[in-house]
């Protein structure tokens, strides 16, 4: 069964648009592979065998559709003895669906491609700063300087997460006896886990704060479910306030269900890439029986028990023709 995903998130958790998940260090491999599934990706069978060192399996794949450049293939590594994620890579690149000899693609084509790349560069250096940027490094930019774009992009926000992109889009063709240069219209973006195993240790949420961020939660339901919206900012975290609208708030409002009974389905901590503390909790309408539940909500709250997120998600079948 597929779904779609209907939800309003007021502070960015480093899902762009539900399609990327760079918080490696904090989402296990459950949950990216149901993120993939949310979105209606195929998953497909690993055909090479990818030699690990590192005591890593052999990786889950998916394939996205695309339209103009070539489809995504998600690579999902993690560690054999206990599923921890090693790294992900997201790689578009028109060998993995084209074998043959001097492939040349049309100028849309590779604008296509490279504007995929840098609005990539965008996002995420609107979410960790400024990447590290390498330009024309490759033999073929030194071939073909004037129509080769290479670049590579690293961001490395924290001692756990580095997030490294690169692309090389080129027409360019030589054959000299038995050695081939091919054209190569790739985008490749790596998330990787640096974390070390000792830092590995996850903080605990006690009952006395359970409790507390439970009652909160009942006090902000009542205000928006009022509709009383200087009431539901107090609510709010001061980034939060920043940025949100009353319109998104009433939006936040008509997507739930305040006079049905909700129950607590999973509580966590997690870091946030600053080092910072957030808690997460996901809720459940008592009255949903399916399996997993299709429709929730999430709150996450930062260290002054203020909200920084809430999600109300409404799965549905994908409507296909």
């Amino acid at each position: 069964m597929k779904y779609i995903i209907i939800g309003i998130l007021f502070i960015s958790t480093s899902v762009f648009g539900q399609e990327f998940n760079f918080d490696i260090h904090n989402t296990s491999l459950a949950e990216y592979l149901k993120m993939e599934e949310s979105l209606g990706s195929e998953k497909i069978p690993t055909t090479s065998n990818h030699v690990s060192f590192g005591g890593n399996a052999q990786p889950i794949k998916y394939l996205r559709k695309e339209k103009v450049i070539p489809d995504l293939t998600s690579f999902y590594f993690f560690k054999k003895a206990d599923s921890t994620m090693s790294y992900v890579l997201y790689e578009w690149d028109v060998s993995n669906f084209e074998k043959q000899d001097n492939n040349q693609k049309s100028k849309k084509f590779q604008k296509a491609l490279i504007t995929k790349y840098k609005g990539l560069k965008k996002e995420i250096s609107n979410e960790f700063g400024q990447p590290e940027v390498k330009k024309n490094y490759s033999n073929i930019s030194r071939l073909d300087s004037i129509n080769t774009f290479v670049e590579s992009s690293t961001w490395k926000p924290n001692d756990s997460i580095e997030i490294e992109m690169y692309t090389t889009v080129s027409n360019y063709y030589e054959k000299k006896g038995a050695m081939t240069i091919n054209p190569v219209h790739r985008i490749r973006l790596y998330i990787k886990n640096q974390s070390k195993e000792k830092e590995k240790e996850t903080p605990k949420l006690d009952e006395k704060k359970l409790a507390e961020l439970e009652k909160i939660k009942t006090e902000f339901f009542t205000a928006l479910k009022a509709k009383d919206l200087p009431k539901s900012k107090k609510f709010l975290s001061d980034l939060i306030l920043e940025k949100v609208t009353d319109e998104q708030i009433n939006m936040l409002i008509e997507n739930i269900s305040f006079d049905r009974e909700t129950e607590l389905i999973y509580r966590g901590v997690q870091m946030g890439f600053d080092g910072s503390m957030f808690t997460l909790l996901q809720y459940k309408y008592s009255d949903n029986n399916s399996s997993p539940p299709n429709e929730m909500i999430k709150l996450i709250f930062d260290d002054k028990n203020k909200v920084v997120g809430i999600q109300p998600i409404k799965m549905q079948r994908k409507i296909t023709d």
